[in-house]
């Protein structure tokens, strides 16, 4: 299954960006066979509205969960609504996210 990570510059020093709609670039990763793919967050200079055009590139990717530092109420319930679980992390790191989320330490965001 696909899992997304919001992370910061170009994704490859594995740093995690805690803004959903703001990250520069999305780490896509397959739970079932660990492969890691970057791509770049086209919402990220969006003069308005960055969250929901980030939860559409989401949900396009085939996510089934999100994992981010904050994620905004519009693009949360746009995510649920699609089927996508989010989680919060103040994971610095994609490692340290990863293992959080293995190990059932990340709270499920769910919209109010």
């Amino acid at each position: 299954m696909k899992i997304v990570f919001t992370m910061q510059g170009d994704g490859r020093d594995g740093l995690m960006d805690r803004r959903f709609g703001r990250a520069e670039t999305f780490l896509v990763y397959n739970s079932e066979t660990d492969e890691r793919g970057l791509v770049a967050n086209s919402a990220v200079d969006a003069a308005m509205g960055a969250g929901l055009k980030a939860a559409e590139s989401i949900v396009a990717l085939g996510a089934v969960a999100l994992v981010t530092g904050e994620c905004g109420v519009k693009a949360l319930h746009a995510l649920h609504r699609a089927g996508v679980k989010v989680y919060s992390t103040d994971s610095t790191t994609f490692a340290d996210a990863l293992e959080d989320l293995r190990q059932g330490n990340l709270r499920e965001a769910r919209p109010a």
